[in-house]
């Protein structure tokens, strides 16, 4: 039996899928929350990419999990015959990300053992762990999160050996920037398969990207005077063909904005630009947003403040 991943984010599926692939001929198991954006589609773009990896995608409802969770010891021995919403396997190793989930809470109350990867690189590492030093110091409850259940065997770190959080025994070393930096030509191009969902134009020289963010959301403007602050940054801006990816909260509709730009899905991990594109970007640009740290697929990048982008507007 494979390996089994559960996954709540784009960004889940995109590790568990690489890991898969890393693992075959062994077939793997994805379980996917119904969290994830666009789950379905997903599904069916993640069985296409790569016939033969996956034994089995599952999409569950989280709250129709913790409804069974919910069910008591002696509940479940008087109904033996009763078909469960979910269940996994007995077999194969599990990995889970946030275990503070209905599908976490499955693990634990099936004691079932797991393998609690990190939800972003580095987070064992992070000084401020307010919750787990919460949890630790209450009362213990049913179920105990972020790695301190007695169902977590194994917590991944980015350093397994600067992560204080946990006995030596229990950390072990998994670098997803490893992962990523390595990937093979095979491996980007299976990436591109599932999480775009258009094809890239053949010219990409001197391309742009732009990287709005959604001041509309966050009651700082109204839709008008974003659409005119990000025409102008890309008029200001654009060499090349144009590219868009913006953050998820963002319903603004860029196709319609920018007739001709490629536009990237939203949901997209951001991992995606920076290590599995056939090509690199002239520049990439944002209005007041810290998307651009730790960004490294443009040779230039350039960082406006809103009031440098509203002045754009202003010269026009």
């Amino acid at each position: 039996m494979g390996n089994i991943y559960l996954c709540h984010t784009p960004y889940h599926v995109l590790i568990a899928l690489i890991r898969a692939m890393r693992s075959r001929p062994m077939p793997s198991r994805l379980v996917l929350s119904e969290s994830v954006p666009e789950a379905l589609s997903l599904r069916e773009r993640l069985l296409a990419a790569c016939p033969g990896l996956w034994e089995d995608i599952t999409i569950v409802n989280e709250e129709l999990l913790d409804a069974q969770n919910s069910e008591s010891a002696f509940y479940r021995l008087r109904h033996p015959g009763r078909r469960p919403y979910f269940s996994l396997p007995k077999e194969g190793r599990v990995y889970i990300s946030n275990d503070w989930s209905a599908l976490g809470r499955y693990l634990q109350r099936e004691r079932r053992v797991y393998t609690l990867c990190e939800d972003t690189c580095g987070g064992t590492l992070d000084p401020d762990q307010h919750l787990l030093e919460k949890q630790r110091a209450g009362a213990k409850g049913r179920y105990l999160y972020w790695g301190d259940s007695p169902c977590c065997r194994t917590v991944e770190s980015e350093d397994a050996a600067q992560c204080t959080l946990f006995s030596p025994d229990k950390v072990a070393q998994f670098s997803a920037k490893k992962l990523l930096a390595e990937l093979s030509e095979e491996e980007k191009s299976a990436v591109r398969a599932v999480f775009l969902t258009a094809p890239l134009p053949e010219n990409t020289a001197g391309a742009t990207l732009l990287l709005p963010r959604s001041f509309v959301q966050d009651g700082l403007m109204d839709q008008a005077e974003q659409d005119a602050i990000f025409r102008a940054v890309a008029e200001k801006y654009t060499a090349g063909p144009l590219f868009i990816k913006t953050h998820p909260r963002d319903d603004t509709d860029y196709a319609a904005l920018f007739p001709g730009a490629v536009i990237l899905p939203r949901t997209m991990p951001s991992e995606v630009l920076n290590f599995c594109l056939p090509f690199r970007f002239r520049r990439a640009v944002t209005v007041q947003s810290w998307v651009l740290r730790g960004f490294t697929a443009a040779e230039e990048t350039v960082f406006l403040t809103l009031e440098q982008a509203k002045e754009l507007v202003n010269q026009k």
